[in-house]
């Protein structure tokens, strides 16, 4: 389906099942996630981070990227569907 969350579909009674990351399903009030496809037929979305050559705070952008890849940020990530580093 073209365009938004596709879980929001369930809550309107347009679909009766849904399939999308967990992240977008997690994220619609009133849905159920029964679970993860099988590992042999899932895709991931792999999210990185990197410093541009000219960047006017190189310090402080890599002190975010080193946040994101720490524990407290894991926690949060996890909690919204996705897998940390």
């Amino acid at each position: 389906m073209p365009g938004g969350l596709v879980a929001q579909r369930l809550v309107t009674g347009e679909a009766d099942l849904a399939l999308h990351q967990i992240s977008e399903i997690l994220a619609v009030p009133g849905v159920t996630l029964v679970g993860p496809l099988p590992a042999a037929i899932q895709n991931y979305t792999v999210y990185a981070g990197g410093i541009a050559a000219r960047s006017p705070d190189p310090t402080a952008a890599r002190a975010l990227l080193v946040f994101l890849g720490g524990p407290d940020a894991a926690a949060v990530l996890r909690e919204r569907g996705m897998e940390p580093p």
